[in-house]
């Protein structure tokens, strides 16, 4: 019935619908906080919208055969991932946290199929960029989640959140010690790096307001763009939530819950924000290097943590 469910949820609720609403508009907040530091000015959250409104209406490209089914395979393919996703963390209905994690990967997989089978030679050229970025989170997010299934003794993301809401949050809770809630900060500050690279915000990834030359976006339009597009303003707001989700959660039975629920994703944003704002664009090696080394070493110091918490 579960699985049932998940699919009434994907075909009748527009959780797609509202996560890209809400990824737009942390894409006008990062904006807004570019032009403050910049001193220009931010194009408008309404542009953002109508200009993937009008590429539903636009002609695809032309390519044929395999290249042309997976231009449109690929990003469908993604987008019921991320509706997946949402359905998860959301908490409609149960979902477990490896389930998660391999939708995410499934997610990202999508990006790398397009460039690595794409007729264009200039945009098969960032296939390792792509690997980069996909290692660079994986590993640091496997790590953070097995860390938060340890100290929880949970595997569900709504049990998750239900021991967060007895315990307090996963950042807080004295629940395992010293060493636990120390191995949780670790893993949350973990996590940030890894959810900055999968959203592909800098210093791990090309930036919210960049795109390699020839990238994706180079090779495909029309639909199939559009619903990249789409998915990449979800991914803006879904990896904010999943830090909250798996560190910060609480109760939300009543307005002001929701509302301090709103606001802990709110400074999460923030924190991403004024990351990708500042910090300077690399190379997709060292981008890699610096996602595994800072990211996944909290990660695995968190976690080592957590264990020696749980076994004293």
């Amino acid at each position: 019935m579960a699985f049932v469910g998940k699919l009434a949820y994907l075909a009748l609720f527009p959780g797609l619908l509202f996560v890209f609403l809400a990824g737009l508009a942390v894409r006008g907040i990062v904006e807004g906080m570019s032009a403050v530091v910049t001193g220009g000015s931010a194009p408008g959250r309404a542009s953002g919208l109508r200009r993937t409104v009008r590429l539903f209406a636009d002609e695809s490209s032309h390519a044929t055969g395999a290249p042309a089914a997976l231009q449109w395979a690929a990003p469908a393919v993604k987008i019921v991932a991320l509706s997946w996703i949402s359905c998860l963390i959301l908490g409609f209905l149960d979902g477990d946290l490896l389930l998660l994690f391999t939708l995410l990967l499934l997610a990202s997989a999508c990006d790398l199929v397009l460039v690595s089978c794409s007729s264009n030679p200039r945009v098969r050229q960032n296939v390792t960029s792509e690997c980069a970025q996909a290692i660079g989170w994986a590993v640091p997010l496997s790590l953070v989640i097995a860390g938060v299934a340890l100290r929880t003794g949970e595997t569900q993301v709504s049990a998750v959140i239900r021991w967060q809401v007895a315990n307090g949050v996963l950042v807080g809770s004295t629940a395992g010690g010293a060493l636990s809630v120390t191995g949780s900060c670790l893993g949350m500050l973990g996590a940030l790096a890894a959810v900055g690279c999968l959203a592909r915000l800098r210093p791990f990834g090309r930036g919210l307001f960049g795109d390699p030359p020839a990238g994706i976006d180079s090779d495909i339009s029309g639909p199939p763009l559009a619903v990249l597009n789409v998915s990449q303003l979800a991914l803006y707001f879904l990896t904010p939530l999943l830090v909250v989700t798996l560190f910060l959660a609480g109760p939300s039975s009543s307005w002001y819950e929701v509302v301090f629920w709103a606001l802990k994703v709110a400074g999460v944003i923030v924190v991403l924000g004024i990351v990708d704002v500042v910090a300077p664009r690399i190379r997709s090696g060292r981008a890699l290097a610096w996602s595994l080394a800072l990211g996944g070493g909290l990660a695995l110091a968190g976690f080592i943590l957590i264990w020696l918490g749980g076994s004293t």
